[in-house]
């Protein structure tokens, strides 16, 4: 698991950006998306992100994340329940 606190911004080909001393992430979808990817590859499966420091209205923020960015990463399925052995 990671995180990142994220300024997502309107244009999509903005590059990654650190901002405060690398603390937030400012960058457009495809950056989002290479980062995801790479974090992806390097073994993680849970990642929060923080948007409390975006410029944009939350609301927009999570419609791109919900419509253009988690199609990118489908959930898994995990593993069948284990039955408890009272």
């Amino acid at each position: 698991m990671t995180n990142e606190w994220l300024d997502l911004v309107d244009d999509i080909d903005f590059p990654p950006t650190p901002l405060q001393g690398g603390f937030v992430l400012r960058t457009g979808r495809k950056g989002l998306i290479a980062l995801l990817h790479a974090w992806r590859e390097a073994g993680v499966n849970h990642a929060a992100l923080g948007i409390q420091f975006s410029e944009r209205p939350v609301k927009e923020i999570i419609q791109e994340l919900a419509e253009e960015i988690l199609p990118h990463f489908p959930s898994f399925e995990g593993h069948e329940r284990l039955r408890a052995r009272w």
